[in-house]
């Protein structure tokens, strides 16, 4: 490397300006900037999220250049790094020491600030994008005095004089950068080959807002996600409720503007009917807090359309409505509505819908005693399945039965269960119980329950919506009540 740096500067000192003479940088110098990029550029590998090794169009970067490089695939961002390598390490080769000085420190403190961010976020000292002005400013600093230490060592004449043999030192430095070196690409290697599952956060362009106990279903035909009502903004005493429509096409969300559209609402059901091709929406609760709604309400992808059965359920809040594929018809169970007095009173009617009509078929002995819908349906169980605070029960000969898996995760309310339908595999996040939140992640694999601990996880929340997005092959968490409503979109990527 010497022999090439001292011809290299050569050819281009011999006649050329000021800029390219004498004295130049030190190699040591040189080789820290190199080392600091090039650790640099393998941490933005390392702090990809998990479902980045599964595709390549999940990178994350807050540089939107970076990002599209990571995106074009492992390979075109190395190549890039490389490039950028050997042009860093030419013009710090070449140029002058004063003018070398101007661009190594600026380059050097940004990869090195970096580094510790990503050394911060992964060690969880700080979260992801939310990273406080104190972080921040602790990272700068310690940059800054690192970089300051390693010029005096450097540039400054040595007074002390080393007592390490001389041939220690000499094979000391090389090992010890090679091993770093090498390490690296040990490290990016094997989350290439043993790409790893978990959340990662989401920043669509567009978003709902801050969301709770909101509703939502996936049009199997239109291949979107229907998202309608909830609450949102805390406005003083008490929440915002909302009757706006969104549609999640996996990249982004879409605000529908229909002509007409059912009242503001929260706790309400919703389910896609795969025989009639319609969204159908029942029930409620309106913003006074007390009216439970018994309407019915279908949603063709443009507008939404009031029905008007001969008979309906009683209004509720916080039931479970699902398509059962066997009778083909949506199954409407449990619930709860406030009794004078705002009393609490949970219901155990069993409806049908076929279309036109709600018909009353039974009253089911199972209590549900959940406030959020959360049924799913998985072909490994072959029946529609829910998670009832402590339990987990199935969908059969018109009733909620108790399916014995052993251990199950810690009883909550406010949660809720999704469904990968190809897979089988059901995932079941946050809940609250005793007034404590839960941030946990419970797998079921359709015969036992597994707690996941994935690197990065949402915050605790309950009241939110979950999905499984067949466009991104994942599960989706929006928003929720934390203290106030959230506004946040994760997905979980299993490898």
């Amino acid at each position: 490397m010497k022999t090439t740096m001292e011809t290299l500067r050569e050819k281009m000192s011999s006649g050329s300006p000021k800029i390219l003479d004498a004295p130049y940088l030190p190699s040591g110098l040189i080789w820290a900037a190199l080392l600091l990029a090039y650790t640099d550029c393998l941490s933005v590998l390392l702090g990809q999220p998990a479902g980045y090794w599964i595709d390549r169009n999940r990178s994350v970067s807050q540089f939107p250049l970076l990002e599209n490089i990571l995106s074009a695939g492992v390979p075109a961002y190395l190549l890039t790094g490389v490039v950028y390598l050997v042009l860093l390490w030419i013009a710090l080769t070449i140029f002058t020491r004063s003018l070398a000085l101007v661009l190594w420190l600026p380059v050097s403190f940004v990869h090195l600030s970096h580094i510790l961010t990503w050394l911060m976020t992964t060690s969880r000292l700080i979260q992801p994008d939310t990273g406080s002005l104190l972080a921040n400013m602790a990272i700068g600093a310690v940059s800054a005095l690192a970089l300051g230490i390693v010029l005096v060592q450097i540039l400054l004449p040595k007074t002390i004089i080393s007592h390490t043999p001389s041939g220690l030192r000499g094979w000391l430095k090389p090992i010890a950068l090679w091993s770093w070196i090498v390490g690296l690409i040990a490290l990016v290697s094997i989350s290439a080959i043993w790409p790893r599952g978990g959340w990662t956060q989401l920043h669509p362009e567009h978003t709902p807002g801050v969301r709770a106990s909101s509703a939502v279903t996936y049009d199997s035909v239109r291949h979107r996600m229907v998202l309608f009502g909830g609450i949102s903004d805390w406005i003083g005493s008490s929440f915002y409720y909302e009757h706006d429509t969104w549609e999640w096409d996996g990249n982004d969300w879409i605000q529908m503007k229909p002509k007409t559209s059912p009242p503001a609402r929260t706790g309400h059901m919703m389910v896609y009917d795969e025989k009639s091709g319609v969204v159908v929406l029942f029930g409620g609760e309106d913003k006074s807090g007390t009216y439970m709604f018994a309407d019915t309400w279908v949603w063709d992808g443009k507008n939404w359309t009031q029905m008007t059965p001969n008979g309906y359920p009683t209004g509720r809040r916080g039931g479970q409505m699902f398509y059962d594929p066997q009778a083909e018809k949506i199954i409407l169970t449990g619930g709860f509505y406030y009794a004078p007095g705002k009393v609490f009173t949970a219901l155990n009617d069993v409806w049908s819908w076929d279309g036109k009509n709600w018909e009353y078929i039974a009253t089911s002995p199972e209590n549900l005693i959940m406030t959020n819908p959360n049924v799913a349906f998985t072909p490994t169980l072959n029946q529609p399945t829910l998670f009832n605070y402590k339990q987990l029960l199935g969908w059969t000969n018109n009733q909620w039965q108790a399916i014995d898996v052993g251990d199950m995760p810690p009883s909550r309310f406010g949660t809720w269960l999704a469904a990968d339908p190809q897979s089988g595999k059901m995932l079941l996040f946050g809940g609250v119980d005793n007034n404590i939140q839960r941030n946990d992640t419970w797998l079921f694999d359709g015969g036992t329950w597994r707690e996941l601990h994935p690197q990065l996880t949402p915050a605790p929340r309950d009241a939110h919506i979950m999905f499984f997005d067949p466009a991104r092959n994942a599960f989706v968490v929006y928003g929720g009540i934390s203290t106030y409503a959230l506004d946040d979109m994760w997905e979980y990527v299993f490898p």
